[in-house]
């Protein structure tokens, strides 16, 4: 089984009075519309990635809350110079079945930022990859300790769930 999925920027535009609110809670000065780029990403799902490991479906409104002021990195990179973004607001959705987070990010509108709005506008730039550390892991079939079981690496694919209200 070849698993291939990548979280993407899905929706970007000039943010509304609501979502520039948000923002501001998170800025210093108060920014105005045309101050700011705003952006969503899908950041997890509750489906097994390429490593045969999944979000907990009931786990994804607790991380969707903590996310909520995280800056995005570029590159994995711990510096404040490849912090890019930020995440204002997040919310748990359901299609098809598959529940995951989207998040709301701000970027401002700046000279230096020019290259990289134009880069997510033209799909150029459009994955992300959540960091997150975690209490223990169980395996998704048998609720044993995660590895220590046969189940690592088999054909994890389930049947889709019914949609909850998020």
């Amino acid at each position: 089984m070849n698993i291939r999925k990548a979280a993407a920027v899905a929706e970007a535009a000039t943010p509304s009075a609501q979502q520039l609110e948000k923002i501001n809670l998170y800025s210093k000065t108060p920014l105005n519309a045309e101050q700011v780029y705003c952006f969503s990403v899908r950041l997890c799902d509750d489906q097994p990635d390429r490593d045969f490991e999944r979000f907990d479906t009931d786990a994804l409104p607790v991380l969707a809350e903590l996310f909520r002021g995280k800056t995005g990195i570029a590159d994995h990179d711990w510096s404040a110079e490849r912090q890019i973004a930020r995440i204002f607001d997040t919310e748990v959705l359901c299609e098809n079945g598959v529940h995951y987070i989207r998040a709301w990010c701000y970027l401002l509108r700046t000279e230096k930022n020019a290259d990289l709005i134009a880069q997510i506008e033209g799909g150029i730039k459009k994955e992300v990859s959540v960091g997150c550390a975690v209490k223990s892991t169980v395996c998704s079939v048998c609720g044993k300790p995660y590895g220590s079981c046969e189940h690592r690496g088999a054909d994890l694919r389930r049947p889709a769930l019914p949609c909850r209200p998020a």
